[in-house]
């Protein structure tokens, strides 16, 4: 392949960047894409206690990859979440969502569902590691630093999908909304004494809110989100000291937590880019909506950004008017997920005399309302907003 021109220039070889040029392989246009670091060495397929980043995969999820025929590959290392319980610590109520005819989610540890994504890549559209230094809107050039050269490729739209820390975006000097909420996330493996039974928890504590995440092998996948020195405190604390004071602040209702694994913990944001397109280029994913994990909604969005991303390329071509399509049909379900996510934030942090009752009010409603709950789980589960073909099991074949 000639890597001085290319339709697609996709920048960001994480999950939603390897998604969007696996969902345009089949199509007319020829897509390149870059990575800055260089494909993990690792060949890693199952889920041990030391791994610590999962995602959760909507139904809307599980339709796209079953479309672009990745499911059958993961089918073996996803666990399904077939009932959610929510509570919060010293209250009396609780909701509890169940499984209809299919699971509520499904859990993944992030590596090995990143190495197989590597794997089914045609290595003669990928550069890596490739690091984007300047892009030119009017020639559509990105500038790219590859093997200690300077390469030029002409492209006729430029895709960022290169996350919260966007090359792209920051070299466009697009403004972003950015809101702290001076919080950190910290996540580690847990192993339990007995069978979790495919629950998830979202427990609402003093600390921070707590979801435990089903895994395989008998354990859970915990993101404990806390204050900057609470996650430093535990972070650094032997295993036993950690046990105990999740224990305390979780409770019993998965048995008793018998070990725990690596332990991260990162800071915690939402940002917002005002605008996602500029010219002939567009932002998805993290790099357009970086959002808190409280609700797991984050890759969820991204992935349904590939799927209308692609269907509108191969609807409209690579044209301005294709990408104010895009924007106009994704707009609703982002809006909706952002906001949603944001106000369940701010709904567990804010202290007031009263507000814990509403909140135990909300959820026995919650609990007691098939409506509400049909509701959640249809945003939840990625079918608000216009829904894209690759959730409709239809793909882009131009072979055909």
């Amino acid at each position: 392949m000639d890597n001085s021109k290319t339709d697609i220039l996709i920048v960001g070889g994480g999950l939603v960047g390897i998604h969007l040029l696996l969902a345009l392989e089949n199509t007319k246009f020829n897509c390149l894409l870059i990575e800055a670091t260089a494909p993990s060495s690792s060949t890693q397929s199952g889920q041990t206690i030391s791994d610590s980043r999962t995602l959760v995969l909507s139904s809307a999820s599980r339709a796209i990859l079953e479309t672009l025929r990745i499911w059958s590959l993961l089918e073996k290392s996803v666990t399904p979440i077939k009932n959610i319980h929510i509570s919060e610590q010293h209250q009396f109520a609780s909701a509890y969502l169940k499984m209809d005819t299919t699971p509520l989610g499904y859990v993944i540890s992030m590596q090995p569902f990143l190495n197989m994504l590597q794997s089914r890549l045609n290595q003669n559209h990928i550069l890596a590691p490739a690091e984007l230094i300047a892009i030119d809107k009017t020639s559509m050039t990105a500038t790219i630093r590859y093997k200690h050269k300077i390469i030029e490729i002409k492209t006729n739209l430029i895709v960022g999908a290169d996350g919260v820390q966007s090359s792209v975006r920051k070299l466009l000097q697009l403004p972003i909304i950015k809101k702290d909420y001076k919080t950190h996330a910290l996540v580690a493996n847990i192993g339990l004494h007995r069978a979790h039974n495919y629950c998830a928890y979202e427990r609402f504590t003093k600390r921070g809110p707590i979801a435990l995440l089903p895994l395989p092998n008998q354990a859970a996948a915990l993101i404990w989100t806390l204050q900057p020195k609470q996650a430093e405190v535990l972070q650094e604390a032997d295993d036993t000291r950690f046990l105990k004071i999740l224990q305390e602040d979780f409770g019993y209702r998965l048995g008793r937590f018998i070990s725990v694994g690596k332990r991260q913990y990162f800071p915690l944001h939402q940002s917002i880019l005002l605008k996602q397109t500029t010219g002939l280029i567009v932002c998805i994913g993290n790099a357009a909506h970086h959002l808190h994990p409280i609700a797991a909604q984050g890759f969820n969005l991204g992935l349904r950004d590939v799927a209308m991303l692609a269907q509108c390329i191969h609807q409209y071509g690579l044209t301005e008017a294709m990408l104010a399509e895009y924007v106009a049909r994704r707009k609703p379900d982002q809006a909706i997920i952002t906001h949603f996510t944001d106000i369940l934030v701010k709904l567990f942090q804010i202290r007031l005399p009263g507000l814990p009752l509403l909140r135990n009010i909300g959820l026995a409603m919650l609990d007691n309302s098939d409506f509400l709950q049909n509701i959640l789980k249809r945003y939840a589960g990625g079918f608000g907003g216009f829904v894209p073909n690759l959730v409709c099991g239809m793909g882009f074949d131009d072979r055909l």
